[in-house]
C-alpha cells in the first residue's frame, strides 16, 4: 500500500483527499495533508483521521510517505 501526503489543501485537493481517504484509488492510502495555512491542513486532516501540518519538511520527516503530491493553483 502506498502511502500518501498530499501537499496544499485547497480546493482541488479536497477531491484528491476523497478518492484517497475512501480508498477510492486501488494500493493508495491517505497519510497526512498539509497547507501553509494549519487550519485548513486540520480541517482536512481531521475529515479523513489523518495527521496535518503546516511544514512540508515536518510532514516528510515525521510521517512514512511513499509519494508526495503538490497541488497548487492553476493559472
Amino acid at each position: 500500500m502506498l502511502r500518501v501526503g498530499l501537499i496544499g489543501c485547497g480546493r482541488i485537493a479536497k477531491r484528491h483527499a476523497e478518492l484517497l481517504g475512501h480508498n477510492q484509488v486501488e494500493g493508495a492510502i491517505l497519510s497526512a495533508v498539509c497547507d501553509i495555512d494549519l487550519s485548513r491542513a486540520q480541517t482536512l486532516g481531521k475529515q479523513f483521521s489523518v495527521p496535518s501540518y503546516d511544514c512540508m519538511d515536518k510532514m516528510m520527516s515525521q510521517t512514512d510517505i511513499d509519494i508526495a503530491v503538490v497541488l497548487t493553483p492553476s493559472g
